[in-house]
C-alpha cells in the first residue's frame, strides 16, 4: 500500500506533537539543557507545526501536497539560518526568539528535506496517476 498525501501530514503532524510534548516534559533529549536544545518558544514552533500539518491533513491531499512543497524549503531555511547564527559548534537563538543548537540545526535541514522531496514527490505521484476512461454503452 503507498502512503497517500493526507497520511503522510498526518506522520508528520504526529511527530510535532510529540516532539512539543516531549519538550514540555524535562528530559535529557529535548528541553533546555537536552542534546536538542528547545525552550518554550521552540516548543510552541513545533505544536503549531503539527496543528498546520493537520489542518492539511484534514484538508486533503492537495492542500498536504503544497504545504510539505512550501514547508521543506522554508525548514532547509531554518536550518542554514541557524547555522548562521550558532556557526558549527554552538547553540544560541533563531531570529533572536527559539533557542537552537547545532543538533537542532542539522535535524531542520534534514527534516526540510524529507518533508519537502515527500511533497515533491507526492505530487509527481499523482500526477502520473490518471483516471482510467469511461467505457460508455450505447
Amino acid at each position: 500500500m503507498r502512503p497517500t498525501a493526507t497520511s503522510v501530514a498526518w506522520v508528520f503532524a504526529a511527530s510535532f506533537y510529540a516532539a512539543a510534548a516531549v519538550g514540555f516534559i524535562p528530559n535529557p533529549l529535548l528541553g533546555p539543557h537536552g542534546l536538542f536544545v528547545a525552550d518554550t518558544a521552540h516548543n510552541m514552533v513545533h505544536l503549531l507545526t503539527g496543528v498546520g500539518f493537520t489542518v492539511v491533513a484534514l484538508a486533503g491531499s492537495k492542500a498536504s501536497v503544497v504545504f510539505m512543497q512550501v514547508f521543506g524549503p522554508l525548514y532547509l531555511l531554518v536550518g542554514v539560518i541557524g547555522f548562521l547564527a550558532t556557526g558549527l559548534g554552538g547553540d544560541g537563538h533563531l531570529l533572536r526568539l527559539v533557542h537552537i543548537n547545532t543538533l537542532d540545526n542539522s535535524l531542520h535541514l534534514g527534516l526540510g528535506a524529507v518533508i519537502g522531496v515527500a511533497g515533491w514527490y507526492l505530487h509527481a505521484r499523482s500526477a502520473s496517476v490518471r483516471p482510467s476512461p469511461t467505457i460508455h454503452q450505447v
